[in-house]
């Protein structure tokens, strides 16, 4: 698999600096490079890259403009902001870019960036439970699917997922979890700084999880209610979770209700 990349920042200096980090990995294939966000649109239309590494703050369009003017295209590429401003983290985060990368960084934190691409990518090129369970219908079969996802309940709960990783069967207690983030029809699960795929969706694992540990906090994401260190309020009822390692992570509106349940109230601003 081949990331096919578009280069967007306004400074020469960063773009020869991302140049030269991404071309360090043999799977990554440069396409162009823009300066602004008007130049960006011409060149993602013209070569349809499966990756845009991006900058906010730019003259003529910024990046969030920029995406807003290619939602509608049929192919809408990955993206990786790379930024000097930290403030804009949620709102990259609502429009599901897959990496927020912060200046100065090196080569190691813009490969932690790509990992997330190249897995992505791989899920989506994978068959889902839906369709194999269309074309079992269609044939014939009538067995029961096994769940999408290997889990040990006590109780109600699940307690721990079985995770398939280079031909070996792990076992991830859900009391490590700090949070999970959706990933197409898989649930990538973030515990003592690894990440790992799990198959389950988050619909299924935010309905099988002990809600007295667990709550849902957006469309995208499920946190440990243990693992909150900080919930401050944003803006239009929206609100923000500090997690114990420093991770910050949106609280939609209509997901409020699920902290509030567990007396986890947004402090006053």
């Amino acid at each position: 698999m081949t990331l096919r990349v578009v280069i967007v920042d306004d400074e020469a200096d960063a773009r020869a600096k991302l140049r030269r980090l991404l071309a360090a990995h043999e799977d990554v294939e440069i396409l162009s490079e823009a300066r602004n966000g008007r130049d960006a649109i011409e060149q993602i239309r013209r070569h349809a890259p499966d990756l845009v590494v991006l900058d906010i703050k730019m003259p003529e369009l910024d990046g969030f403009a920029m995406l807003r003017s290619i939602a509608a295209d049929d192919s809408t590429p990955k993206i990786i902001f790379v930024t000097a401003f930290d403030e804009y983290a949620i709102d990259a985060f609502d429009v599901r870019a897959l990496d927020y990368v912060l200046k100065p960084f090196d080569g190691e934190r813009l490969g932690e960036a790509l990992d997330r691409v190249r897995d992505q990518m791989s899920l989506e090129q994978r068959p889902t439970v839906e369709s194999v369970a269309s074309l079992l219908a269609h044939l014939g079969d009538r067995r029961d699917l096994a769940p999408a996802a290997e889990v040990e309940i006590a109780g109600r709960f699940v307690e721990r997922l079985s995770v398939r990783s280079a031909g070996r069967i792990q076992f991830v207690r859900m009391a490590d979890v700090e949070w999970i983030e959706a990933c197409g029809n898989y649930a990538r699960l973030h515990a003592s700084g690894t990440r790992t795929l799990a198959r389950a969706t988050l619909q299924y694992l935010a309905a099988h999880l002990d809600p007295a540990s667990f709550a849902r906090i957006h469309r995208s994401a499920i946190v440990n209610i243990n693992r909150i260190r900080e919930l401050r309020p944003v803006h239009a009822g929206d609100g923000l979770v500090i997690l114990e390692s420093g991770m910050r992570l949106r609280v939609s509106r209509r997901y409020r209700a699920n902290l509030d349940r567990q007396g986890i109230r947004l402090r006053p601003g």
